[in-house]
């Protein structure tokens, strides 16, 4: 009977051994797998943002978590980290304001007591905005009378210029041209 009773105390020893095991080696069983996705345009300019969307495999957004973000050079160089978090519809929000060049974005989320880690990331160009020439009314005299970027100075109405089409035009107020010769 004693040996019965050594075999028994064994096998549970052994059995909670196992279950040990188990929960170390598989520590996200019954965890959820968490999709992470980068949406943005291949190509941003600086100050762009990039929209990381955090959500289980329904496409349930995940709220209220923590996503590391970190943005590396075409040699592997980091260049920025961030940490941001995702918002009701599991949305996380950073502004990429690298100089002109190609990197990469790699978005990873920690998990938790309900989903697994995940990572991802992406290629993108960051490139340099181009700026529209501003025209704005400079006078309450002359309502038409704009200042353009292109002139570096005021032009009023009545005045004429030499177009780059070789014609002269007429300015007519409003940013409103007419050809004179």
């Amino acid at each position: 009977m004693d040996k019965n009773r050594i075999i028994i105390v064994a096998l549970i020893a052994i059995i909670a051994l196992l279950v040990i095991g188990l929960a170390v080696v598989m520590p996200n069983f019954g965890k959820q797998k968490a999709n992470i996705t980068i949406e943005s345009n291949d190509a941003l300019n600086q100050g762009d943002s990039i929209k990381i969307n955090l959500s289980d495999v329904n496409g349930t957004p995940i709220d209220n978590e923590t996503v590391n973000v970190t943005i590396k050079n075409e040699t592997g160089k980091v260049e920025n980290t961030f940490v941001t978090f995702t918002d009701d519809e599991g949305i996380a929000e950073v502004i990429v304001d690298e100089e002109p060049g190609n990197y990469t974005v790699e978005c990873t989320f920690e998990g938790n007591d309900n989903f697994t880690e995940n990572t991802t990331s992406e290629d993108i160009e960051v490139v340099e905005e181009e700026v529209e020439p501003e025209v704005t009314s400079t006078s309450d005299d002359d309502p038409g009378a704009f200042y353009s970027a292109q002139e570096g100075r005021i032009i009023y109405t009545g005045e004429v210029h030499d177009a780059p089409d070789g014609h002269k035009y007429k300015h007519l107020g409003n940013n409103e041209w007419v050809l004179v010769e």
